[in-house]
């Protein structure tokens, strides 16, 4: 079973969910729309907006983060790649991103590498703690990726808010950084009691019986 940063998150935020998903393979009756998640939309779009235009696929950025015209063209000139995916085997060795062995695989919004080492991770909507936890996994990836290097610094850039939240990570801390992530990764694995949390996030899951999801919630 092969995760990611969001799998992980479902896990800790309703372990019956996680189960459907990734262990039960059950699919949801009514995925997102642009009418029922116009924020997970959105966010998509301008994702996707900044990945063309570091790519140099556009001239400009939508106008509702045209704030961030210069700061993304001095990152595009300095040669950040966008949307640069990793893949991880159990014992944190690089594969291919479809390995069936890869344990955890994911999406880097951007990374620069130059005279520093710097992972960006765009984000609309509100600020969270767990974005922290993304951190510390880019943050862990960039460092077995670019191997030369000695701490790489990780930013979660607030589109909305023109704010931004950044951690360094250090090479002489990844035996710590490994076993952090390791233990989250095996902390979702079966066999085991998948318990259902209930929250106000139920609302919007897929697998909940308001959304035609087999889930008594």
């Amino acid at each position: 079973m092969t995760i990611s940063y969001s799998g992980e998150s479902m896990y800790v935020n309703c372990p019956s969910s996680f189960n459907r998903k990734y262990n039960l393979k059950e699919v949801v009756k009514n995925p997102p729309t642009r009418e029922t998640a116009p924020a997970m939309f959105r966010g998509t779009d301008l994702h996707n907006s900044i990945e063309d235009f570091l790519l140099n696929k556009r001239n400009d950025l939508p106008k509702e983060i045209k704030a961030y015209n210069d700061f993304c063209i001095g990152i595009r000139t300095l040669g950040a790649v966008p949307e640069l995916e990793f893949a991880f085997d159990a014992n944190w060795e690089s594969v291919k991103f479809d390995d069936p062995i890869a344990e955890i695989r994911g999406f880097m919004d951007a990374v620069l590498v130059g005279t520093e080492l710097i992972v960006y991770e765009w984000k609309t909507g509100k600020r969270y703690d767990e974005h922290s936890k993304q951190r510390s996994l880019y943050g862990l990836a960039a460092l077995l990726m670019n191997p030369d290097y000695q701490k790489v610094r990780v930013i979660t850039v607030y589109l909305d808010q023109q704010d931004l939240d950044e951690t360094t990570y250090h090479k002489h801390m990844l035996v710590t950084y490994k076993w952090m992530w390791g233990r989250r990764i095996n902390g979702t694995k079966p066999p085991q009691i998948y318990p259902m949390r209930p929250s106000w996030k139920c609302r919007f899951c897929g697998f909940s019986k308001n959304q035609g999801g087999k889930c008594p919630n």
